[in-house]
């Protein structure tokens, strides 16, 4: 829950603390509809390069999460999707596509790998048809491969734990290929630690069976710390409970089969997630947010250092996709 028209001090914090933390990767959005506002007028880079800078300055790794449809471009099915039309599908799949291919070539080198739309079998956040996202897909992958051939394209990270029956229809669009354009699965997890690990578990074995053999990236997990929305036994007792879950959630979803595992890292929206990061902030944040590490933050310094030492992560990891 980075965005491009956060304050750059905010951004900023979350960099270090990232960093700070031993993280390799940073996940953040990049809203087409903020690079290009008007269909004729120059992109607006200022969001985007303001995140290549703290990825240099950080040595951070980033996944860029493209989303948000321009107004220009939208296809939107009623009035009421109209009022939030950056949620709706494109008209011209191929429009979106040259857009995402061009947000590649700015970026080579710093940030080159790209998640296509943030939970698209969610209703809140992508209102169109497995068929049409599958084509959105399509497009941006041969345009940002077109690009930059060494890019990763990233599954939209679907939020449904059991949601095999949505992917399957995006696979099986005609026409649109969608099995061999993304390097990367990516699946949302937030369950008890007991289930954690076999939902990773079932995805893996369901994407073997529709031919997808590539990593599998965990892109958003979390647990709040507000023992008010903590409903898993044994972790009902505040920020020693979250702690206890990213030391236990985490390294089962490794274990399990997941490349790599996001932890959600700052507070925002309301109930549960508004506890949900492993640092204490401010909701919006500010341009300069009093950022108050959790118990959870250290588990999770933790637990890197720890796969730090079997060579898991950061330095030791090649750059190609995985």
């Amino acid at each position: 829950m980075l965005y491009l028209d956060h304050p750059f001090g905010a951004k900023a914090a979350m960099f270090r603390a990232a960093a700070a933390l031993g993280a390799s990767t940073i996940r953040l959005d990049v809203a087409l509809s903020g690079v290009f506002p008007t269909p004729a007028g120059p992109p607006d880079w200022s969001g985007v390069d303001q995140y290549m800078l703290l990825a240099r300055r950080y040595h951070l790794r980033v996944l860029a999460d493209l989303l948000a449809t321009p107004w220009y471009m939208a296809d939107c099915a009623t009035p009421a999707q109209e009022a939030l039309s950056y949620r709706c599908p494109p008209s011209d799949p191929a429009a979106w596509g040259r857009d995402a291919g061009r947000i590649a070539a700015h970026t080579h080198g710093v940030i080159d790998d790209f998640e296509i739309i943030n939970e698209p079998d969610g209703g809140w956040s992508f209102y169109g048809t497995p068929q049409q996202y599958a084509r959105v897909l399509a497009a941006s992958s041969m345009a940002i491969h077109a690009a930059v051939p060494d890019a990763c394209v990233v599954l939209g990270g679907l939020m449904d734990v059991g949601g095999h029956a949505w992917l399957d229809e995006v696979l099986a669009t005609a026409g649109a290929d969608a099995l061999h354009h993304f390097d990367i699965a990516n699946i949302h997890v937030r369950a008890p630690p007991g289930q954690a690990a076999g939902i990773v578990a079932g995805w893996r074995r369901h994407l073997a069976r529709v031919g997808f053999h590539g990593p599998l990236w965990v892109t958003e997990t979390g647990y709040p710390a507000d023992p008010r929305w903590q409903t898993t036994p044994g972790y009902r007792d505040g920020a020693a409970g979250q702690a206890r879950w990213v030391a236990t959630a985490v390294p089962a979803m490794l274990d399990a089969g997941a490349s790599m595992v996001f932890l959600t890292e700052r507070d925002a929206l309301a109930g549960s997630y508004a506890s949900e990061g492993i640092l204490q902030t401010p909701d919006p944040l500010t341009a300069d947010p009093r950022v108050t590490p959790r118990p959870s933050y250290f588990a999770a310094r933790t637990l890197i250092r720890r796969l730090a030492r079997r060579g898991a992560t950061r330095g030791s990891r090649p750059r190609r996709c995985g």
